[in-house]
């Protein structure tokens, strides 16, 4: 935002119901997103993951702030899985080998982050194993 454009202001309860419906399939996952704002360095998108989908392991350039604002989730890192609900915030190292996936309702996040890629951008992620070597067919948690 510069001087004089004006300030935008997204409503995360309108914008979560229509995520599911307008959002456009994020790259490389079974998800679809939105995004809320960016000024070409920081960015928020808002994320929708249908019930028992979820991220392949990944990294990506920056870190991530992830707040949950629906349904139930889980974030793996160093393969350890975390349970997340409404409320839920958290801070992802992006260059730690991570994935999020959906419980057994839709899961609906805002992720914070920068420098900020579209949702649909190949450059938004990079699937790796969880030691971090790039890999082509993309590595999935077995349970969520």
């Amino acid at each position: 935002m510069t001087n004089n454009q004006p300030l935008k202001i997204a409503n995360l309860s309108d914008v979560a119901a229509v995520v599911s419906a307008q959002g456009v399939p994020v790259h490389g996952a079974d998800a679809l997103g939105l995004a809320l704002h960016t000024n070409g360095h920081l960015g928020a998108d808002m994320l929708w993951v249908p019930a028992q989908k979820r991220f392949p392991v990944h990294t990506h350039p920056g870190d991530h702030l992830l707040l949950c604002l629906s349904g139930s989730g889980t974030i793996t890192i160093g393969e350890v899985t975390y349970m997340v609900g409404p409320g839920d915030l958290y801070m992802v190292d992006g260059m730690v080998p991570h994935a999020v996936g959906a419980g057994d309702s839709d899961h609906i996040l805002v992720a914070i982050g920068a420098p900020h890629k579209p949702v649909d951008s190949p450059e938004r992620m990079t699937f790796t194993d969880w030691a971090g070597r790039r890999v082509d067919i993309p590595i999935f948690v077995d349970s969520q």
